[in-house]
């Protein structure tokens, strides 16, 4: 996303290769659907966790290999 962010930055805006480059990438890599593998209970889990004031969200992986994600909408409650 980084060369995508850099022409925004800019007054006038301009569409570099980098960025063109990079929306391609973006477009192939949102288009492919995850393959989770299943979990194996004699490795270490790893888990990643993200929260902001909209929502909260987890990848739960072994060896670099996501097993299952969550994420979650926050209500007003909750925020």
């Amino acid at each position: 996303m980084s060369p995508i962010i850099e022409c925004l930055k800019e007054k006038k805006f301009s569409w570099s290769t980098a960025a063109a480059k990079a929306f391609t990438e973006i477009k192939e890599k949102m288009g492919q659907a995850p393959v989770l593998k299943l979990p194996d209970f004699s490795k270490i889990f790893e888990v990643a966790c993200e929260a902001s004031h909209v929502g909260i969200g987890g990848v739960l992986s072994q060896e670099g290999h996501p097993i299952a994600f969550y994420s979650e909408k926050l209500n007003d409650t909750r925020r």
